[in-house]
């Protein structure tokens, strides 16, 4: 664990570095904002915890109180990876919110749309993976599907939803992060006053993009960067230094929608701030939006906190 530890200060170090080198002077589109020669976690310590849902409803799925997947329409079966939202090894809080069926009659969620019978019916796992792009499936440890099953319980009578935790057990994380873990708890503040300054903030970001200010939107992002490729082993390195990157962003230059109809949403117990589409056709969306001459639109979502001291936020995912 000591020589993991040395290796995740060493690559944040690095990091670091390149943030100061990129703040100095950005005058070439070729700068890099994550340095490629960083010091490498062992492939065999490179643990991915997943849940993987065989869903028969729409549902929404929180870790710590962050809502990490959601899915609208009935049946989908995907995998949702958790490192990005893990800050280290403990004790951590998974929760479900089983919702109606899509085409429910009465509005309400029947114990039945749960679970039917033991061919139809909602399963949920948590997996421990080893990941390794050079491996077939992508990882190179069995899954015991069967031990990794979470117990589901329906509820009593039909409800407008249901709700299940499950305390997940985190302990072979080969790094820690700071992430939010000592930011303000903006759910004590006057919310309206946050409101203010959260829409401030998203306008900016708004701006950024619209103006296609790729380098400066990316700036204020590093932190999340940082973060997320240790949590990710760098498995998105390449792509996070590319000019494909930028292209992308660049899609919404002149195409991005007035900030309107939002609803201010808190999570990770208050220290987590965002901006979602309060009703109609994108309800739940960012209230980042930008609309294409196709009619394409795409969200820009992110996550704001303000670090313990400081009296701006800072994006720290999305």
């Amino acid at each position: 664990m000591m020589n993991n530890t040395i290796n995740i200060l060493t690559c944040t170090v690095l990091f670091l570095l390149t943030i100061a080198s990129y703040s100095c002077s950005n005058k070439s589109n070729d700068n890099k904002l994550i340095i490629q020669n960083k010091t490498q976690i062992e492939k065999n310590k490179h643990i991915t915890y997943a849940v993987h849902v065989n869903a028969k409803t729409p549902y929404e799925l929180y870790l710590d109180d962050i809502l990490i997947d959601r899915f609208y329409e009935n049946n989908m079966n995907r995998s949702t990876d958790l490192n990005t939202y893990l800050l280290n090894n403990g004790t951590h809080k998974l929760k479900i919110r089983y919702l109606p069926l899509s085409d429910s009659q009465d509005g309400l969620l029947d114990p039945k749309d749960i679970i039917f019978n033991k061919d139809s019916r909602w399963h949920i796992y948590f997996v421990s993976l080893n990941k390794d792009p050079e491996a077939p499936l992508g990882y190179t440890n069995e899954i015991d599907y069967g031990s990794s099953a979470l117990n589901i319980i329906t509820p009593p009578k039909k409800v407008p939803f249901w709700e299940q935790e499950w305390d997940l057990e985190i302990k072979d994380l080969p790094y820690k992060l700071k992430g939010w873990s000592e930011s303000e708890d903006l759910s004590k503040v006057n919310q309206d006053e946050l409101k203010k300054e959260v829409v401030a903030f998203f306008e900016e970001q708004r701006l950024l993009l619209n103006e296609g200010k790729v380098d400066e939107y990316l700036q204020l992002g590093l932190k999340k960067d940082q973060e997320v490729i240790v949590a990710t082993y760098g498995e998105d390195l390449e792509y996070y230094n590319s000019q494909e990157r930028k292209k992308n962003i660049l899609r919404a230059k002149g195409d991005m929608l007035p900030l309107e109809n939002y609803t201010l949403e808190l999570f990770a117990n208050g220290r987590l701030a965002t901006l979602k589409i309060a009703s109609g056709q994108y309800k739940n969306w960012s209230a980042l939006l930008s609309k294409s001459e196709k009619g394409r639109v795409s969200g820009w979502g992110i996550l704001v906190h303000k670090p313990k001291g400081s009296s701006q936020f800072e994006i720290i995912r999305k």
